[in-house]
């Protein structure tokens, strides 16, 4: 068996999403009159740190690869960190093909549903996304992965991203995420 190295680039979906009370959403109101901002986004860490200074987003806390069939790139590497493979999301299959009846996870952040004020933080970052450590009697190819997708559903807008990674059937962990740039960054209070 040799080890390699799978990463991947393109597009990370950063977000955060936390249950807020009606006095904290006008806390933030007043943070952003105080500070003169037109949008929440421009006071952003000021209202993660006074919103959320434990850093205890309950709703969800995820970094995952977007959904991007052509943008998202899978490079394996030897031991030696020489690219012995490379192809696109859009030429994995998805893992329901191998006959299983697992699925990701979907997220639901609309006000009304589960709770009436949520505070949502999402960014997206472009590079490097992230890396697993496999091993394998062969160079992996495209065929022996498969992924499931995820999502997160907000009042005006929807996020896929990948939310597992499988590799010959059996589900990959991150160990480590590669370096890459903020390109969007969005706070956004959902009310009932």
């Amino acid at each position: 068996m040799k080890n390699y190295t799978i990463e991947l680039y393109g597009w990370t979906l950063d977000a955060r999403a936390k249950s807020i009370n009606l006095e904290q959403v006008e806390q933030i109101n007043t943070l952003k009159n105080n500070a003169g901002a037109e949008e929440l986004s421009q006071i952003k860490f000021d209202i993660e740190d006074t919103i959320v200074p434990d850093d205890t987003w309950d709703i969800l806390r995820i970094s995952k690869p977007f959904w991007y069939l052509d943008k998202t790139i899978f490079v394996v590497k030897d031991t030696q960190n020489i690219e012995v493979n490379r192809f696109e999301l859009s030429s994995v299959i998805h893992h329901e093909e191998f006959g299983t009846s697992e699925t990701g996870v979907d997220y639901v952040i609309i006000p009304g549903v589960e709770f009436d004020h949520i505070l949502f933080s999402v960014d997206e970052l472009k590079g490097g996304i992230c890396s697993y450590q496999i091993e394998s009697n062969q160079i992996p190819q495209v065929s022996d992965f498969s992924v499931l997708d995820g999502s997160i559903e907000g009042p005006d807008s929807e996020w896929e991203f990948i939310d597992s990674l499988f590799f010959k059937g059996n589900k990959l962990e991150i160990t480590s995420y590669l370096d890459s740039d903020c390109k969007s960054s969005e706070i956004v209070i959902y009310s009932n």
